[in-house]
């Protein structure tokens, strides 16, 4: 397998939330061992499968990895990757491994790279939109850890605020951001079970990560926005910041269906019914958070029409990863324990094409 020069210390490269995440397991001494699942939605030319293993290999150990090879024409959805570990040593890596795959299938399959003038205009265009909104930074999973700094520095450019790395965060002086990934709330999921993987991912956080991080609990992973907003606040109180939806484009939120005319992913319908559902339980101080498609100009737009039509503030601030053409590889747990453990819409994709790796 070819070489790569790989940094001393990953870190910085690394998207906060799992790097909490991570401190969170170790200071509950929780450590099962998991099966995540990788895939790209759109597929492509497989490239970068051979760093992300690389990555991998240098940074833990006790890992098993079953992978299809570097150069493979994979189907839309097509599992490219299957990588089995405690908890413990695979969960701060997602970000690099998925950056790898994402920027090398891309440059592969359609010979694109990331414009940094173009990502700077998009920003530009999205904070125009919603000026009184935060834009946060959240796509370093969606390109290459060495071209994280200059990609950063594009967004704030345009007028991101804040961004989810240590690396990209320090091109403009500041530190990364985040709360709590979906893979954390895999593990609450397999302990106490999905109906309360929302919550006990919460209380864990606020037990153990400083208390000047804001509290934002992830409320979308049992595909119960509504329900698990209001239980992670009526559990944290004043503590709670603020709720960040993520819906996955598999998934109506809840309370909506193809028969409300809402759309699959987050929705306007959807997020109506959240804030007027915290407003309604006396929680109007809490914040929305949404996240997942708002890199196009588009979506964020109707958004704010919206508000405007319904004479009421649906959200509060934005994470963006989108603000270039990136074939996004996922990662999502799918197994903890020999145990069926996933977020709602992304179970197990078995692919018999698959090869034992190490």
């Amino acid at each position: 397998m070819k070489k790569f020069e790989l940094p001393q210390d990953y870190t910085p490269y690394i998207d906060k939330y799992f790097l909490r995440a991570k401190e969170i397991l170790i200071k509950e001494n929780i450590n099962p061992t998991v099966k995540y699942q990788v895939f790209i939605r759109n597929g492509g030319i497989l490239a970068g499968i051979d760093e992300a293993i690389a990555i991998i290999q240098k940074y833990t150990k006790d890992v098993k990895i079953w992978a299809l090879k570097e150069g493979s024409e994979i189907s839309p959805c097509e599992t490219i990757m299957i990588i089995e570990a405690p908890i413990q040593n695979i969960i701060d890596l997602e970000t690099m491994i998925l950056g790898v795959i994402s920027a090398d299938t891309t440059v592969k399959t359609d010979g694109i790279k990331v414009d940094t003038d173009k990502v700077e205009e998009i920003m530009i265009s999205l904070s125009s939109i919603a000026p009184d909104k935060p834009i946060a930074y959240f796509g370093a999973r969606h390109w290459r850890w060495d071209e994280d700094f200059i990609i950063a520095n594009a967004c704030y450019r345009g007028g991101a605020t804040s961004c989810s790395t240590d690396r990209g965060a320090g091109s403009f002086g500041q530190k990364g951001i985040g709360t709590i990934p979906h893979a954390l709330e895999a593990i609450y999921h397999y302990t106490c079970g999905m109906d309360n993987a929302v919550v006990e991912a919460t209380r864990a956080f606020d037990r153990h990560i400083d208390i000047n991080v804001p509290r934002i609990a992830l409320v979308d992973y049992a595909n119960k926005e509504i329900t698990d907003s209001i239980r992670v606040a009526q559990a944290l109180k004043s503590r709670l910041y603020g709720v960040r939806i993520d819906t996955c484009g598999e998934n109506y939120m809840e309370g909506t269906n193809f028969y409300s005319h809402a759309e699959k992913g987050v929705s306007i319908e959807g997020v109506k019914k959240v804030r007027l559902a915290l407003n309604d339980n006396g929680f109007e101080n809490v914040a929305i958070i949404l996240s997942s498609g708002f890199g196009n100009p588009q979506k964020l737009h109707s958004f704010i029409k919206a508000e405007k039509e319904l004479n009421m503030k649906l959200f509060d601030s934005l994470g963006i990863g989108g603000v270039y053409h990136s074939r996004m590889a996922t990662m999502d747990i799918i197994e903890v324990e020999g145990f069926d453990v996933h977020k709602i819409g992304r179970p197990a994709r078995p692919n018999n094409k698959l090869e034992r790796i190490i």
